[in-house]
């Protein structure tokens, strides 16, 4: 009899262990296990584009170190380009004004884009935005920084890159918004994609916005969803990610769907675009803009391109699997010129769509 409280100990631990052993989660396999099991997830992936629901444990087998890998894409040459990696627009706008390389569809597109950050806008007809200095952003961005901050160096060293007055020399400027129209106007009729997809989701919001009247009842029709596609099939990123824009905005009465009843979430097929742009040649290594701006503002310093950073920082598990299958199905419907596999749908937009976070109008 003295030995029961001691057995029922053990019995009670033994039932603890059983439990945990039936109820714990699936572990995460390492080494080469990963990449065997991650390679198996992505075949059936592909062999099943249209799965509409996943396990717990086909979720937590995504191994984001290995989908944010993928071939070495070449940064896309051309003028677009060297603008984006520009610290000084000057040179480019000096170079572009009055010239031949001006006149191009691209180089009116740059031109615009110059003249819309740089220049004094005036007759606008948006508002205008809060103009502060180099200096004053600096020293308030200083103040917010712990100086305990282990990443303080990669903040600071990120900040001055992404606030970098990239206007210098180009404070006398200014144009009236109609010119400024104009000029997109100009270089979308000179056939440059991203002005002319910028020009449609101009023309969408225009008529959402109806003089100061917010219009719910506004989306793209079949023409200008044709339109997009002619954008995206030109492999233009910038178009790219315009176009991917409008399509993962949310619209009156427009969702996408892949295949038939797979309903597009907007805010991974927005992160789709994205990654597709850098497959297309969109500058997306560690000088991006948008890598720079996490690790400054966020502390978000580890990722080394954009990828990285969409897939340690900015997606779930879940989203990972969503975004990595709508890029595979994006880039086969641009390599194939066959959209049958992404369909819209007229009609209630799915709660599931829903974007958490909107993507924003253009502010140009």
């Amino acid at each position: 009899m003295k030995f029961r409280p001691a057995a029922w100990v053990v019995v009670f631990f033994a039932l603890v262990a059983g439990a945990w052993f039936s109820l714990r989660p699936p572990e995460m396999p390492g080494g080469q296990e990963v990449a065997d099991v991650t390679s198996g997830s992505e075949a059936r992936a592909a062999a099943v584009p249209t799965a509409s629901k996943l396990g717990t444990s086909a979720v937590l087998s995504i191994d984001p170190r290995r989908t944010a890998r993928g071939p070495v894409v070449p940064v896309r040459a051309g003028l677009w380009t060297e603008y984006l990696k520009s610290k000084s627009y000057k040179a480019i706008y000096d170079r572009l004004k009055d010239s031949a390389e001006g006149e191009t569809g691209e180089g009116r597109y740059v031109l615009y884009d110059i003249m819309r950050k740089c220049a004094t806008i005036t007759e606008r007809t948006s508002r205008a935005p809060i103009v502060r200095s180099t200096e004053q952003r600096r020293d308030q961005f200083l103040t917010s920084l712990p100086d305990n901050d282990p990443q303080r160096d990669k903040r600071i060293a990120a900040f001055d890159n992404v606030a970098t007055n990239r206007c210098a020399g180009l404070e006398g400027l200014t144009v009236t918004q109609s010119a400024l129209n104009n000029l997109l106007a100009q270089a979308a009729a000179a056939g440059d994609p991203k002005a002319q997809a910028l020009s449609l989701e101009q023309s969408l919001w225009a008529a959402r916005r109806n003089d100061g009247v917010w219009r719910s009842d506004v989306a793209p029709n079949d023409q200008q969803v044709a339109q997009l596609r002619t954008a995206i099939m030109s492999r233009d990123p910038e178009a790219m990610l315009i176009a991917g824009r409008v399509l993962s905005t949310s619209w009156h009465d427009f969702s996408l769907r892949i295949g038939d009843d797979q309903v597009v979430e907007q805010r991974s097929f927005m992160q789709a675009w994205n990654l597709l742009a850098c497959d297309y040649g969109y500058p997306c290594g560690d000088d991006n803009q948008r890598v720079l701006s996490a690790c400054a503002y966020q502390g978000h310093c580890n990722a080394q391109s954009l990828p990285d950073y969409i897939y340690y920082y900015g997606a779930s598990p879940y989203d990972s699997q969503l975004l990595s299958q709508y890029r595979e199905t994006l880039r086969t419907a641009i390599e194939t010129n066959n959209w049958s596999m992404l369909n819209v749908v007229r009609g209630p937009v799915p709660a599931q769509a829903r974007a958490t976070n909107n993507p924003p109008g253009p502010g140009r």
